[in-house]
């Protein structure tokens, strides 16, 4: 029985996303009216090396505590006029969430290993996935020393899929595979059973999101920057394509050797139905406090801490951040990860760029945000 927990894992998928970024950006170089072209993508694994994933090649075993992967990626434009903004954008949202052992077994399958190394794997994986095009209409209020913004999203979904397994598999000394898995699947093309679509389910569907923006000055030296990207998000999607059954391995039969070998069977339905879906909201908190030691008549400097909440993983970081005339530079840490994140921006481009390992072939952790603006 295979278990392609990596096509599952198109996870390092390295599409390229663009967010305008407040929290890199510079507010006060971007007041007037403006456009920005933005890209924005940001991938994470505790199961294995992003690269690796990418490129489907297990070199080494998974990580003991193997439980989540995810990459989330947006293009777009984005538009201000005065208080009012407009937003078109393209978005590719992946999550993976599964367990060690699901991991371990999928790792010694690929690289024709028995699963011999603990007397039985229980399985449990999910993935998430959904592509769409769409638009945000956003509206700002700004005062003295607070500004908030709402955006509202609507997403045409142009592919998405929900797939669960979970059961329990047996391995033994002739590379044999066991067991019993219950599979439940929604989906408009991909699929584990590699159901093909004959006119049977549409893929029709959209989304809406809410996404809130808040800046808070408390006085000269301490400021609070809250950036939640769907914050609220419900997708409705009308005769996806549906699978639910049990894959087992009743039937055996004597193989060419006279040894006995194991036939997976799948047991099931297959038709098309309803279905909804949500995403993890993606967190972003920032305290400023201006570091009056460290500055200089011509370069403001200041302490940054950031808590960070993106595929329901839990980030921290510290870092300084300097800014000289129309030019600000951050510089971070993601204190469990020790994944350093450096942004930059002045009056007409932004850059943002994060990587937990210099030698690519080894990093978990990867973001890289790009975008250029133009005032009018």
């Amino acid at each position: 029985m295979k278990i392609n927990l990596l096509c599952a894992v198109t996870l390092t998928f390295l599409f390229t996303t663009l967010w305008a970024d407040k929290g890199y950006a510079n507010n006060k170089q971007l007041n007037n009216d403006h456009v920005s072209a933005y890209v924005l993508s940001e991938s994470f694994s505790n199961i294995l090396p992003i690269k690796q994933l990418i490129d489907d090649e297990w070199q080494q075993a998974p990580a003991t505590d193997s439980s989540i992967g995810f990459t989330q990626n947006e293009t777009g434009l984005k538009a201000y006029w005065g208080n009012i903004s407009f937003n078109i954008a393209h978005r590719v949202d992946y999550f993976v969430f599964t367990n060690p052992d699901t991991a371990q077994a999928f790792y010694l399958e690929r690289t024709d290993q028995a699963l011999t190394t603990q007397d039985s794997y229980q399985l449990a994986l999910r993935l998430h996935h959904q592509r769409s095009n769409g638009f945000r209409l956003g509206y700002q209020w700004q005062f003295e020393s607070f500004s908030t913004e709402i955006n509202v999203g609507y997403w045409d979904v142009s592919a998405t899929r929900e797939s669960q397994i979970t059961g329990e598999i047996f391995g033994d000394e002739d590379n044999n595979i066991t067991g019993t898995a219950q599979l439940r699947e929604l989906y408009s093309d991909k699929n584990f059973l590699k159901r093909g679509n004959n006119d049977s389910w549409d893929i029709d569907g959209y989304g809406v999101t809410v996404d809130l923006f808040v800046h808070w000055q408390v006085n000269n030296d301490l400021a609070f920057t809250l950036d939640i990207k769907d914050l609220y998000s419900r997708f409705n999607m009308k005769k996806l394509g549906y699978s639910e059954g049990t894959v087992d391995t009743d039937g055996t039969f004597i193989n060419s050797l006279g040894g006995k070998s194991y036939l997976p069977l799948y047991r099931g339905v297959a038709g098309y139905k309803d279905y909804q879906f949500d995403l993890p909201e993606n967190v972003n908190l920032f305290a400023h406090y201006q570091a009056e030691h460290i500055s200089t008549k011509s370069i403001a400097s200041r302490y940054i801490v950031r808590y960070k909440r993106q595929g329901e993983v839990n980030f921290y970081y510290a870092g300084v951040g300097f800014t000289y005339k129309q030019s600000n530079i951050r510089l971070l840490l993601d204190l469990e990860h020790l994944s350093p994140e450096i942004q930059y921006s002045n009056s007409w481009f932004a850059l943002k760029f994060a990587i937990d390992d210099i030698d690519i072939e080894k990093a978990m952790q990867f973001s890289l945000g790009l975008s250029g603006h133009y005032t009018f």
